[in-house]
């Protein structure tokens, strides 16, 4: 039989999207040695230990002098995967913007554009688009889904108080389609063209919800902007700079749509605690 040993390293809590702590979009970093194999297993357990939207494991492909304090790192390539607390997940904007504020700048992504519904994918997915109706009280102007994630955007009316809408995700998961695998529904709106957060100048504003991925709203969402911000930059016909997602946290984004068909995603970060992790490994 394989014998385990302890393995001990880095972790910390980052509040992403967020000028203040306690705000924006909370996710743990554990950051690993080059030559530490965790297997995929053992970071499922953690994240579900840790509990928390997203966790991220980073590993260096070459050797780096890591310390705690997040002072004197070299700027080496990286692995990078993401944990929700159920299942690994293909990408994570805010715990990648959470592992940039540990590590180095990592802020490029692919685009992610939804494309328009076919019948028979309008007929698979009218029971969930039901459900958004229903919540938001008003009709949908228009639905986007994104091949490259899996993710639905459901543009909303721009008179609905998107930030105190009740959302009851049990409903989105029991109106799940049959054919077309959903991952997560971003519902968003116009920038508000009045009140407190016109004043910041956003471009849209939106929610993410994921509750196939045992997290029912993300409070910061940075892989669903890959897929609404190109959605939203066709629509005002420029492109867009700045975003806000308003859950009970919220969060702001910095948006930088290029030509090379990636774009960058911003925003500030506060690392809350630091500290070490130690778990079984081969």
């Amino acid at each position: 039989m394989e014998q385990l040993k302890e393995v001990t390293f880095p972790v910390y809590m980052v509040d992403a999207f967020a000028s203040e702590a306690l705000t924006g979009n909370p996710a743990v970093v554990c950051v690993l040695e080059p030559d530490t194999e965790l297997s995929s297993a053992t970071m499922q357990h953690i994240a579900a230990e840790m509990n928390q939207t997203t966790t991220a494991f980073i590993r260096p492909f070459t050797a780096p002098t890591l310390s705690l304090d997040n002072k004197t790192l070299p700027n080496n390539e990286f692995s990078l995967r993401w944990f929700t607390p159920i299942t690994e997940t293909p990408l994570c904007g805010h715990a990648t913007l959470a592992s940039s504020a540990v590590i180095f700048e990592i802020n490029h992504f692919p685009l992610n554009p939804g494309v328009a519904l076919k019948p028979a994918a309008q007929a698979d997915l009218q029971p969930l688009l039901d459900v958004c109706s229903a919540i938001c009280g008003m009709n949908i102007v228009e639905v986007r889904h994104s091949p490259g994630t899996n993710y639905l955007l459901v543009r909303l009316d721009d008179r609905v108080d998107l930030a105190n809408l009740v959302v009851d995700t049990n409903r989105l998961v029991a109106a799940e389609p049959k054919i077309f695998k959903i991952t997560g529904v971003i519902l968003t709106v116009r920038g508000p063209p009045q009140g407190a957060l016109a004043r910041a100048d956003y471009d849209f504003i939106s929610r993410y919800f994921e509750p196939w991925r045992g997290n029912p709203e993300d409070h910061v969402c940075g892989s669903a902007h890959t897929v609404s911000a190109p959605y939203w930059t066709e629509v005002l016909g420029k492109k867009v700079k700045k975003a806000r997602m308003v859950s009970k946290r919220g969060g702001d984004l910095r948006l930088d749509i290029r030509e090379n068909g990636r774009i960058g995603i911003a925003g500030t970060c506060k690392v809350i605690l630091r500290g070490q992790l130690t778990v079984s490994a081969k």
